[in-house]
C-alpha cells in the first residue's frame, strides 16, 4: 500500500508543477478552499510516580529503576521528535468545520467579434461553508475531503454594457439617395449602465488525497485530485443607456477632430416619405465634388427637395429600463490537482497553505429581457470545450486550538477563472422572425424585393434552418475572479 500510495504521489506532485509555476493569475474568488490538513489533538506525556512503600525494598527499587528508565526513554523520543521539527498531531477520523467569509470580485467578458463588453465589477460577497473530511488513519495515509458554499451579494453595484469602445462596433452599411448601397453609415454604438444586485452564488468540491505524504521539517504536504463546482446569478436592474448612429465613410462623415485628438460625431439624419422608407443622404447639401456643404459653426446645411414628410435620425435614442435588463447564470465545474502544506508552528498553531490548479468546463446563459427580438428566459449561451478554461487558486489559514478538539481559524482565499474562445449562441425570437420570413417570402413571390432583399431572405431561411439560431465560435473571453478572508471552528471526532 506504501508503494502505491508513493506512486500516486508522484504522479500528483508533478502534474502540480505547472500550477504551482503559474499561481500568479490576476483573478481571484472565495471559499471553495477547504484544506485537507486539519489541527486535531497535540503532544501529551503522562508522567507516574510510585509511593515508596512496600515490603520488598529490592522489588521496590526495581520498580522505580524500571520506572525511570521509561520516562528516560519517553523524554528522549518526545526531544527527538522535537529535533525534527515534528509534533505527534495523528491525523485520524472525521474533521468538521465552518467558515463565514467576505469576498471581494468581479467578472467581465467580452464578444471579439460582436464586440460587446460586459462588466460586473467590484462585487461584494457574504458567505457561509462547511467542510468535512476522514482521514484513514498512520496506517492507511489516505483522506476523502468534502465542502459546500453559499452566498449573497452584498450591496449594489454599477454593471456596464459595453458596445461602443470596440472598433467591431464600427462596422458600416452603404447606402445612397434611394437607400441602395452605396455609401457608408456606422454601426449602432451602445452603451448602458445599470444597478447590479441580489445576486447568489453556490459551489461544491470532493477530493481525494495522500495524508501528510511528503515531509520536509515541520512541513507536511498533501497531493490531492478533486472536482469543484461554482455558479453563481447576476442581476441588473434600472438600467440607462444611449444608442447613436452616425456617418462614417469616406465621401460623408459627421465626425471631427476638435483638438487634443477629440473625436465628435452628430447623429446619423435622414428624411423619409409618407410611406416612412428612408430617402438616406438626399437631404444634406453637398458641393460640385460631394462634399457635405457646413454652415459657419460647422453643421451640416440639411435641404428638402423630396417632399419628405419626417425626420429620420436612424437608431439614435436614450432609453430606461427599470425591470431587470440584465440577468446572467455562469458555471464552472471541473477537475483539479491540489497540494495542502500545513505547517506546525507549536502545540497549539500551525499554518495551512494551499495551491490549485484546475481545468473547469464553463457555462454562462443570459437573459435580456427587453430585446423583443431574442428568445426567453434564454436569449444568449457561451460554451467552453474541456480545456478552453482553466482555474488558479490560493489560500492560507492560521488555526489556534482552543481545546482537544475544536480550533479556531483565520484566512484568505484568492481565484482566478479564466475561458477563452468559447462558442456563443444567440437564440432569436421564432415567432417575431417567421412573421418576417413570411413577409419577404410575400414579396419574392410578387417580385418586388430588390437585390439585397433577396439576399436578406435567403438569410432568414438559413436561420430558419438553423432553429432560429445563431452561433459563434471561439467568440467569448470570460474572467472571474475572487479574493476573500474568512474566519471559522474546526471540530475533530
Amino acid at each position: 500500500m506504501k508503494k502505491l500510495s508513493r506512486i500516486l504521489f508522484n504522479v500528483s506532485f508533478f502534474a502540480l508543477i505547472p500550477a504551482i509555476a503559474g499561481a500568479a493569475g490576476t483573478y481571484y474568488n472565495g471559499y471553495m478552499y477547504q484544506n485537507p490538513q486539519r489541527y486535531g489533538g497535540g503532544f501529551y506525556n503522562s508522567y507516574g510516580g510510585g509511593s515508596g512503600y512496600g515490603y520488598n525494598q529490592a522489588m521496590q527499587n526495581m520498580g522505580t529503576r524500571k520506572t525511570t528508565t521509561t520516562t528516560t526513554t519517553t523524554t528522549m523520543t518526545r526531544k527527538k521528535s522535537q529535533k525534527s521539527g515534528i509534533v505527534n498531531n495523528s491525523k485520524q477520523g472525521f474533521n468538521l468545520g465552518a467558515n463565514v467569509s467576505h469576498e471581494f470580485a468581479s467578472w467581465d467578458f467580452n464578444m471579439k467579434n460582436a464586440g460587446s463588453k460586459l462588466e460586473y465589477d467590484g462585487l461584494r460577497w457574504n458567505v457561509i461553508s462547511g467542510e468535512g473530511a476522514y482521514y484513514f488513519g498512520d496506517s492507511v495515509p489516505m483522506q476523502i475531503k468534502a465542502g459546500a458554499r453559499y452566498g449573497t451579494q452584498y450591496g449594489e453595484i454599477s454593471m456596464i454594457d459595453d458596445d461602443i469602445t470596440s472598433e467591431k462596433m464600427w462596422e458600416t452599411i452603404v447606402l445612397d439617395v434611394n437607400g441602395n448601397p452605396e455609401y457608408a453609415i456606422s454601426g449602432t454604438p451602445a452603451i448602458s449602465v445599470g444597478t447590479g444586485k441580489g445576486g447568489s452564488q453556490f459551489g461544491f468540491n470532493a477530493a481525494f488525497g495522500l495524508t501528510d505524504f511528503f515531509k520536509v521539517g515541520n512541513m507536511k504536504i498533501t497531493p490531492s485530485v478533486g472536482y469543484r463546482y461554482l455558479k453563481y446569478k447576476l442581476e441588473t436592474k434600472n438600467n440607462y443607456g444611449l444608442m447613436i448612429d452616425v456617418l462614417n465613410s469616406d465621401s460623408f462623415t459627421n465626425c471631427v477632430e476638435v483638438q487634443n485628438g477629440e473625436i465628435q460625431c452628430s447623429p446619423y439624419i435622414g428624411f423619409a416619405d409618407d410611406a416612412g422608407n428612408i430617402i438616406g443622404f438626399a437631404g444634406f447639401a453637398v458641393d460640385t465634388d460631394g462634399n457635405l456643404i457646413t454652415d459657419s459653426e460647422g453643421g451640416f446645411i440639411i435641404y428638402n427637395n423630396t417632399g419628405a414628410a419626417q425626420l429620420d435620425v436612424g437608431n439614435t435614442y436614450y432609453y430606461e429600463q427599470s425591470g431587470t435588463s440584465h440577468s446572467y447564470e455562469t458555471t464552472w465545474m471541473g477537475p483539479y490537482l491540489a497540494l495542502d502544506m500545513e505547517y506546525t508552528i507549536n502545540e497549539n498553531n500551525l499554518v495551512n497553505m494551499g495551491v490549485e490548479f484546475g481545468l473547469p468546463i464553463y457555462n454562462s446563459k443570459g437573459d435580456q429581457p427587453y430585446r423583443f427580438d431574442w428568445e426567453h428566459p434564454t436569449s444568449v449561451e457561451d460554451k467552453g470545450d474541456f480545456g478552453d478554461a482553466y482555474h488558479i487558486g490560493l489560500n492560507g489559514l492560521w488555526s489556534t486550538r482552543v481545546s482537544d478538539n475544536v480550533s479556531l481559524n483565520f484566512g484568505f482565499t484568492y481565484d482566478y477563472y479564466h475561458v477563452n474562445g468559447a462558442t456563443a449562441t444567440t437564440y432569436l425570437n421564432a415567432a417575431q422572425y417567421e412573421n418576417i420570413l413570411y413577409a419577404y417570402q410575400y414579396y419574392y413571390d410578387n417580385d418586388q424585393l430588390t437585390d439585397e432583399g433577396i439576399a436578406y431572405l435567403q438569410e432568414l431561411k438559413s436561420l430558419k434552418a438553423n432553429g432560429w439560431e445563431i452561433e459563434t465560435k471561439s467568440e467569448v473571453e470570460s474572467v472571474y475572479k475572487s479574493m476573500g478572508i474568512r474566519v471559522g471552528l474546526n471540530i475533530k471526532f
